[in-house]
């Protein structure tokens, strides 16, 4: 957040965040915090990170720290201590690579496989995915009010958190549901329809999400190599003839240019990753949970099918419990379909929302930095006129 402050080309992380949580519109709920994190530090293998956290009605602010582990904690918490069935989680962003080889491979897609400059640390990125996070569960009417959430924010000492494992077992199981359950046809044409979309555009999305980001780091290769060209050409000979003095001047200038434009691109590519680039990152994860709730809910339906099928099956001493046991399961069912359509038509609304915003604040970022790139360059051509 800081290299906003000093830098007035790169715009503004609050301008193209504004990304909401589906139940923001259409819901009498208010966050009943303010949050940024305003800092992230680097403490061995660990980032300590700052938050400000303002109780809204009497102004009250905290500083606390937290490591994101709080923030895992805090996640596994509200999905633990809350029914979330039919409910679409916002997605907790995964744990920065803060080690050397992390950094080296980072370094090589930005600039290249040879290079042997490390690109420096920007946890303002992880700061602002966290920022996002808490501002997406404050607004959810559920998650908002969770005991969990308010402590985390208002209480300066760190939650007691327990070490979150999920073993060979736990993933084998996910695994075996997924292929048994992930496929069931729906009896519901809306919530099948739903789920042949969610299953199609959480790929695209992800795609999109990934190819954009390599489109970035191609930028900044290409801003890499206008560095190297514009040293080359400082390189100049020993001849001190009028003729070569004149050429030496005028290859100084293109350097300065190709300074400039390297300046500039590297702030385009800034800019890409904190409109647009932001935008999908946030929304690929997005449609993941959305597929999860999605899956959540189909493994209700085949837990009802399969009470229904019991009781078919049931004797007579054991009927009254088989009933029992399938209206227990078609209520689960029906209350998190009833949930499920409240959540994903304000989760679309809200999608096409934020796209607009995104492309929109995408969009005038690139008119400004072309702009002031052509302004520059003009200049610059026009003085190398001059001295020709």
């Amino acid at each position: 957040m800081k290299e906003t402050e000093n830098n007035p080309d790169i715009i503004s992380e609050d301008d193209s965040s504004s990304t909401s949580s589906p139940k923001s519109e259409n819901s009498p709920h208010q966050s009943k915090f303010k949050v940024q994190v305003v800092n992230a530090v680097k403490d061995g293998d660990t980032l300590s990170f700052t938050v400000e956290s303002t109780k809204v009605g009497d102004g009250t602010t905290k500083v606390l720290e937290r490591i994101f582990e709080d923030f895992e904690w805090l996640h596994h918490c509200l999905i633990t201590q809350n029914n979330v069935n039919g409910l679409i989680i916002p997605p907790l962003p995964l744990k920065a690579e803060i080690d050397p080889k992390s950094a080296e491979n980072k370094s090589r897609r930005q600039l290249g496989n040879g290079t042997n400059v490390l690109v420096a640390d920007e946890f303002h990125k992880e700061c602002r995915n966290l920022e996002k996070y808490l501002q997406l569960v404050l607004a959810h009417e559920v998650f908002g009010t969770d005991h969990s959430l308010i402590k985390f924010l208002s209480e300066s000492e760190p939650p007691i958190r327990a070490k979150i494992r999920k073993g060979l077992i736990y993933k084998l199981s996910s695994a075996v549901d997924e292929a048994r359950k992930g496929n069931h046809k729906d009896i519901d044409d809306y919530f099948q329809k739903m789920r042949d979309w969610v299953n199609n555009y959480t790929t695209l999305m992800r795609d999109t999400s990934n190819n954009y980001n390599k489109m970035v780091n191609a930028q900044y290769r290409v801003a890499g190599c206008y560095c190297h060209l514009s040293t080359a050409l400082t390189q100049t000979g020993l001849y001190k003839d009028e003729e070569s003095m004149k050429v030496n001047r005028i290859l100084a200038n293109l350097s300065l240019s190709l300074d400039d434009a390297k300046h500039e691109l590297e702030t385009l590519s800034s800019n890409d990753e904190k409109t647009l680039g932001f935008h999908l990152d946030l929304y690929a994860r997005y449609m993941e949970s959305v597929r999860e709730m999605l899956f959540r809910r189909t493994c209700l339906l085949v837990d009802y099918e399969d009470a229904n099928r019991m009781l078919e099956k049931a004797k007579p001493h054991k009927r009254q419990l088989a009933e029992e046991t399938r209206d227990n399961a078609w209520k689960l069912y029906d209350d998190s379909s009833e949930v499920a359509r409240k959540e994903l038509k304000a989760f679309i609304k809200e999608r096409l929302l934020s796209s607009r915003e995104g492309f929109t604040t995408f969009a005038e970022s690139q008119i400004r930095t072309a702009q002031d790139t052509y302004s520059l360059l003009a200049n610059h051509l026009r003085v190398i006129k001059e001295m020709a």
